[in-house]
């Protein structure tokens, strides 16, 4: 009996050795501005699950990622796709292929780093006009 617990012991501090514990957040904001002068409602698609979030206008909505622990489940830019509906009227649908410079979903390029400090970074994507402007009529099937 005492060999076993030695030999778990020891398998236990060898498998510790060289390994970095890591006790601090990293956290990433992430702000959804929208000045499109109409409500707007995003349809998040993450391997089938779909999610909705509401961003009124003149209103921010605003996400937080710790890095290090976070579950990536309900953020935004971590869907497969998104659906922007713009006023219940318009909508346009982005794919995590789509390189375009009003992707919401390619976070990298798209948003403007708006806050950098130690174990935190603060990004903001801003919805305007132009971007209702360039959608499609959603013909009673917004949702």
């Amino acid at each position: 009996m005492k060999k076993i617990i030695s030999s778990v012991f020891a398998l236990f501090i060898i498998a510790s050795c060289g390994r970095e514990i890591v006790d601090s957040q990293m956290i990433d904001r992430f702000n959804y501005v929208n000045n499109s002068n109409v409500d707007i409602n995003i349809l998040s698609y993450h391997h089938g699950k779909k999610i909705k979030y509401d961003i009124f206008k003149d209103k921010t909505y605003s996400q937080q990622l710790d890095n290090n622990f976070g579950s990536i489940d309900d953020i935004i830019f971590y869907a497969d796709s998104v659906k922007i509906v713009y006023g219940n009227s318009k909508y346009k649908t982005w794919k995590s292929t789509d390189e375009n410079t009003r992707n919401i979903i390619l976070r990298s390029n798209n948003y403007t780093k708006i806050a950098e400090k130690e174990n935190y970074n603060e990004y903001q994507f801003v919805f305007t006009m132009q971007d209702a402007s360039l959608t499609q009529p959603c013909n009673g099937n917004c949702n």
